[in-house]
C-alpha cells in the first residue's frame, strides 16, 4: 500500500510572510512612527509647561505664608505632602534651584517680596515658556527666542526691558 504525500505548497500559502507583505507592514510602521513622534514630543512639552505653571503657583502660595523663605528647599518644607509627591526633583545650588520635568525653579527674594520663577532646562527641548509668581499672581512669558534656558540664563537676571514687557498675567 502506498501513502500519498501532499504536494508542497509555496511559502505564501503555508503562512510564512511574503517579502512584499513585510515591506508593506514596515512602510506602515514607519509612517505611524513619523506621524506619532512629533505629536508625542509636543504633548511632552505641553505637559512640562503645564506642570511648571502649576508648581510655580503652588510654590508661590507657600512662599507667601509666614516669614519669607530664603531658599526653595525651605519653601517646600512648609508642605510635607507636596514634598513627598515631588520625589523626582533635583536640587541644585544647595537648595536654591529645583529642577523638575524639564524646568528650573528659583526663589527670588528682593525688595519687591518673594517671587518664584520657572524656565526651561533646555529651550524647545524640555519647554519653551517661562513662568513667574508674585503677590500679583502667576504670569507667563512666551520665551520664543530662548532668552531663558538652563543654569546660565535666568529670568531673575534679565534686564531686557522688551523681554520683561512680554510677561502676561494668567487666569487663576
Amino acid at each position: 500500500m502506498r501513502i500519498q504525500q501532499e504536494p508542497k505548497s509555496p511559502r505564501s500559502v503555508r503562512g510564512a510572510l511574503h517579502w512584499a507583505d513585510a515591506a508593506v507592514l514596515l512602510a506602515v510602521g514607519v509612517v505611524v512612527l513619523l506621524v506619532s513622534l512629533p505629536r508625542l514630543r509636543e504633548f511632552a512639552l505641553r505637559e512640562n509647561e503645564s506642570d511648571a505653571r502649576a508648581l510655580v503657583a503652588r510654590l508661590g502660595e507657600l512662599a507667601s505664608q509666614g516669614a519669607p523663605p530664603s531658599t526653595l528647599a525651605e519653601t517646600l518644607e512648609r508642605a510635607p505632602l507636596l514634598a513627598q509627591r515631588l520625589e523626582d526633583v533635583a536640587w541644585l545650588e544647595h537648595g536654591a534651584l529645583l529642577r523638575r520635568h524639564g524646568y528650573l525653579f528659583e526663589l527670588v527674594a528682593d525688595g519687591e517680596g518673594p517671587r518664584i520663577c520657572a524656565w526651561p532646562w533646555e529651550h524647545r527641548r524640555t519647554g519653551c515658556m517661562a513662568f513667574r509668581w508674585s503677590a500679583a499672581g502667576v504670569e507667563s512669558h512666551p520665551n520664543d527666542a530662548g532668552a531663558w534656558s538652563g543654569l546660565e540664563r535666568r529670568p531673575s537676571e534679565s534686564s531686557d526691558a522688551r523681554a520683561n514687557a512680554a510677561w502676561r498675567p494668567l487666569a487663576p
